[in-house]
């Protein structure tokens, strides 16, 4: 499969900007936590985040369903931009459920804790 200088390099930026995005996001939040350390205690700032994680385990179990259920559309978007050939696009039409299913397990075990928690229960003792 030949791929030119253009499309690397498209590809290449793209992924840039992402991680750039990504490092934004992460020095924002850093900062709005070291901030609001600063302004009240340890204590108050881990009360405010324990309140959030029901709302962020939610944004993320919606963005995991939104994703499986518009990823034909999604595919169906990069076959038109030209971001894949019609062979990637069926390729990527048939990996939908596993995509999904990976996402789910990742949430299980980093954003639920769910190795914590199996190994706490294995010790004996409650988190």
């Amino acid at each position: 499969m030949a791929v030119s200088n253009n499309t690397m390099q498209k590809h290449r930026s793209g992924l840039v900007m992402m991680s750039l995005l990504a490092f934004i996001l992460v020095l924002a939040a850093g900062a709005y936590l070291w901030q609001a350390v600063e302004a009240s205690s340890l204590s108050v700032v881990q009360s405010q985040i324990g309140q959030l994680k029901a709302v962020l385990t939610t944004l993320r179990l919606l963005l995991i369903g939104l994703i499986a259920l518009f990823w034909s559309t999604l595919m169906n978007l990069l076959y038109r931009v030209g971001q894949v050939d019609a062979e990637g696009r069926a390729q990527l039409l048939t990996l939908r459920w596993r995509v999904t299913t990976w996402m789910v397990v990742v949430e299980l075990i980093i954003g639920q804790n769910l190795l914590g928690q199996f190994f706490a229960a294995w010790q004996g003792t409650i988190l």
